[in-house]
């Protein structure tokens, strides 16, 4: 298992922040590089409800069901792929009280499909691809905030 952590700071509140993750029509706004083609999902999240995303990534469309593990509000959600591009997905999105605002913090558990023991391909998703990935969706979520004066 390998493991991705990004924290920012955004100019809201934990429970603002926490009720924009826990709606996964919200993906939309966020640039992750990748054409999200349909949403299926409630928009509030509960434990055991499952969400699902058509994805296209160049020529590939790619299905992704998740399910919430847990829902902590103001604080944690944290879902897991069911049905996903990886062998293993656990993702943390914590909120916590900051100085300018609230802490976010994404921490990724995560296995790729083709992970035999080796790390070279873990050590690029870690180093290249989620890096710029969640930096585009934090940078995405504190223009939301900025652009809205943190209202929902």
């Amino acid at each position: 298992m390998a493991l991705y952590t990004r924290r920012s700071t955004i100019a809201a509140t934990p429970a603002e922040l926490f009720l924009f993750h826990q709606n996964p029509h919200n993906l939309r706004l966020l640039p992750v590089g990748r054409q999200i083609l349909e949403i299926r999902a409630e928009e509030t999240a509960s434990p055991g409800r499952e969400f699902a995303l058509t994805i296209r990534q160049g020529p590939l469309h790619l299905s992704w069901v998740g399910r919430w593990e847990r829902v902590e509000p103001p604080h944690l959600l944290l879902d897991v792929g069911v049905r996903c591009p990886f062998a293993l997905w656990r993702h943390e999105h914590r909120f916590e009280e900051a100085a300018d605002g609230a802490l976010l913090t994404d921490r990724i558990e995560f296995r790729l499909p083709w992970h035999r023991g080796g790390p070279a391909g873990d050590w690029v998703a870690q180093k290249t691809v989620f890096p710029r990935m969640f930096a585009a969706r934090h940078e995405a979520t504190g223009r939301f905030f900025a652009g809205r004066g943190s209202r929902l």
